[in-house]
């Protein structure tokens, strides 16, 4: 027979365990900053987008994008404004996904609020189904996309600010359009609050 105080000690044991793992997410995620560094597929997605060639050298990748887009943000919403178009922003986003997080690049010009394209750079969706996200038949869909008032996932695509949700995928694809319409949003108060 089980004494009284067994599920107590479990009890507290697993609050123990439970406080030291959060303990150490924020010790790690404190250690990692801000991830203010892109990674060579985000900075790649980015010079696809705007059509330039992706180079081999993460340090030549980024004095290119550094050469078009000068920084004005960083967290989990990345953006960055065009040198010479200063109407294009470039953004790296993460959001929550069906079991991990998703990290988008994209390019939104604000003159008439399109998307000019979109990349998953990281994802750890369902393997067949989610993970379609990542494939050009899914963010093909992104280019020339209005933006402006937000995208919205559908079924049927019949206005110019919605795209098609992968079959079978509606968590990720839905995750795709929260993340997207965060960062415009964030956009749009960066914009309000330099004017």
């Amino acid at each position: 027979m089980l004494q009284p105080n067994f599920f107590a000690r479990e009890l507290k044991f697993m609050l123990l365990l439970a406080s030291a793992c959060s303990l150490l997410l924020m010790l790690t995620r404190a250690s990692i900053g801000e991830r203010a560094e892109l990674t060579l597929r985000s900075v790649d997605a980015i010079l696809q987008i705007v059509g330039e060639d992706t180079l081999p050298v993460m340090e030549m990748a980024l004095e290119r994008l550094n050469a078009l887009f000068a920084r004005r943000t960083t967290g989990r919403i990345k953006l960055w404004q065009g040198i010479v178009r200063p109407e294009l922003w470039a953004c790296e986003a993460t959001g929550g996904g069906m079991w991990a997080e998703i990290t988008l690049v994209f390019v939104y010009n604000t003159a008439n609020k399109q998307l000019l394209g979109l990349r998953v750079v990281e994802q750890n969706e369902t393997a067949g189904l989610g993970d379609q996200i990542a494939e050009e038949s899914f963010y093909g869909q992104f280019s020339e996309l209005q933006a402006g008032a937000g995208v919205e996932m559908v079924t049927a695509k019949v206005m110019n600010n919605q795209f098609d949700a992968v079959s079978g995928a509606t968590v990720s694809s839905k995750a795709v359009e929260t993340i997207i319409n965060k960062a415009v949003h964030t956009l749009k108060k960066y914009e309000d609050s330099k004017n």
